[in-house]
């Protein structure tokens, strides 16, 4: 990206947020902080009312506004494929906004960048799962407006576990998305701590006008704390080079971590949070792989063999 480009992009960034830190303008451009500093100081120069410094942050005056932005083709073209992503993984409210937000940036597009959106919309397609259909009509909304709020919900919610349904208050922090499920993270009241709960499980959510009774750690942390806690099983297993195209990119969805070849075979290392999980779906092609480690994998099968044959 040339500089003139970069500086329009920052200035873009600049006004989708109050308040902006320096570091954050340098990961996303992946720039020194230094050219970060040399980059607002060019912007002030042009005549654009920032304030703020490279300690604190930065943010443009408020009332100061650009007239709309024209949308280069390769940007649609990437917000039509989120598009088709969204209507897959989220809820019915957040797939009706970002329709609506993509009508938008229709309106604004030229004829011809138009006629390329729609001819490349018929080409690209999602794989229908029963996943979209789990969720509860606007329950992502519900879930995120009570995490701006910081107010407490209430939610009924299925123990695929325990296998029975209980309701609780808790104190949303915030939700992230893993093996195409989302999940939201919170403070419980009830047992004070902090957990963990797949939001296609939730029947139903009462927001309550409520506030949090104790400021929260970020979602970054607890996602920090739950790689570092949760009891994960590390698995090596070897396949020959001509047959790893059995296994697939299934590999990726049971946590592939590393992969090394060799003249003859690929060895591949996972850490895996269901032992039983991953023992059968290595069932599918066990006899062109062997395990290297783990114990508890080969016990696992070992069982599910027996029972089997009996």
């Amino acid at each position: 990206m040339n500089r003139i480009d970069r500086l329009s992009a920052i200035l873009v960034q600049l006004q989708t947020r109050s308040l902006i830190k320096a570091q954050q303008i340098a990961d996303r451009f992946e720039i020194s902080l230094r050219t970060v500093y040399r980059d607002i100081r060019a912007l002030e120069e042009a005549g654009i009312p920032i304030i703020g410094n490279p300690g604190i942050g930065y943010s443009l005056v408020q009332g100061f506004k650009l007239p709309p932005l024209m949308f280069t083709q390769t940007e649609a073209i990437a917000f039509l494929t989120a598009e088709k992503l969204v209507d897959e993984l989220a809820d019915l409210a957040s797939i009706e906004q970002y329709k609506s937000g993509m009508d938008k940036i229709r309106a604004v597009m030229g004829y011809a960048d138009k006629n390329v959106l729609t001819s490349i919309e018929t080409n690209v397609g999602i794989l229908k799962t029963h996943k979209s259909k789990a969720y509860k009509p606007d329950i992502l909304q519900s879930i995120l407006q009570s995490v701006h709020q910081k107010k407490v919900i209430n939610i009924t919610y299925f123990s695929d576990h325990k296998q029975k349904t209980s309701e609780r208050e808790i104190e949303p922090v915030g939700i992230f998305f893993s093996r195409t499920n989302w999940y939201l993270i919170a403070f419980c009241l009830s047992c004070k701590d902090y957990r963990t709960f797949r939001v296609d499980r939730i029947k139903n959510i009462v927001e309550l006008e409520i506030p949090h009774t104790i400021i929260h750690p970020s979602l970054e942390n607890l996602l920090d704390n739950i790689r570092k806690t949760q009891d994960l099983e590390k698995i090596v297993i070897r396949v020959d080079k001509d047959k790893l195209s059995m296994i697939g990119e299934d590999k990726y969805y049971y946590g592939l971590i590393s992969e090394s070849t060799t003249e003859q075979f690929v060895e591949l290392t996972f850490l895996t949070f269901s032992i039983d999980k991953f023992a059968r779906w290595y069932l599918s092609f066990a006899d062109v792989a062997t395990i290297i480690s783990s114990n508890k994998l080969k016990d696992t099968i070992g069982a599910i063999i027996q029972r089997i044959s009996l």
